[in-house]
């Protein structure tokens, strides 16, 4: 767990100092940033594995554009996003950012921890898997190991608590970054054959 780096991006100094109390105390390693041109100097430096951002940062940018511009530098970054903001607009266009989760606030200890612990176990099980899984997110990643269950697009959207189009969007790109043949039953039969239970 020691090279589990995470990166903390709210601008709340004492709720970023639970954060960091909190994941430090579980054995992770942190570091906090308060707005988003810190966050991308310590990205640089650190090279976390994920990053908990919280989406409104005052003034200026906002965690979703963080979110953004992290990905064109370390593009496996996987966001959780804890905010107290849940409007559709909002929640849309953190959608486009592919993130890992999306906590509303107020979270609690264990929300936080089991969250940042199934994050990193996904990461660890992509490494282990087919190497075409490299190429996805780990949002994608989820996707596809559901779609191994034989789970429909409905289905999914309710467990992961997104749209059906936007299922439709991430299985769209996963059959772009595995170069399948773009037909819904290549991709279950691909799912199937790499996701073995």
């Amino acid at each position: 767990m020691k090279n589990n780096k995470i990166l903390i991006l709210e601008d709340e100094i004492l709720v970023a100092l639970d954060l960091q109390e909190l994941l430090e105390a579980a054995g992770y390693q942190t570091r906090v940033a308060h707005q988003h041109s810190d966050a991308l100097a310590i990205l640089e430096k650190f090279s976390p594995e994920l990053a908990i951002c919280d989406i409104n940062l005052g003034k200026g940018a906002s965690g979703i554009d963080f979110a953004t511009d992290a990905k064109q530098l370390l593009p496996k970054l996987e966001i959780i996003y804890v905010t107290a903001f849940s409007t559709l607009d909002i929640v849309q266009a953190a959608e486009d950012t592919n993130p890992f989760n999306y906590i509303v606030k107020p979270w609690n200890e264990e929300q936080i921890k089991v969250t940042v612990k199934i994050a990193f176990n996904y990461l660890n099980r992509k490494i282990q898997q087919h190497p075409d899984t490299e190429k996805l997110s780990l949002a994608e990643y989820r996707i596809v190991e559901l779609i191994a269950q034989q789970k429909t697009s409905k289905q999914i959207a309710d467990i992961l608590y997104i749209t059906e189009k936007t299922v439709s969007n991430h299985r769209y790109r996963i059959v772009k970054k595995l170069q399948l043949p773009n037909d819904n039953n290549n991709l279950l039969k691909w799912a199937i054959t790499h996701f073995k239970q």
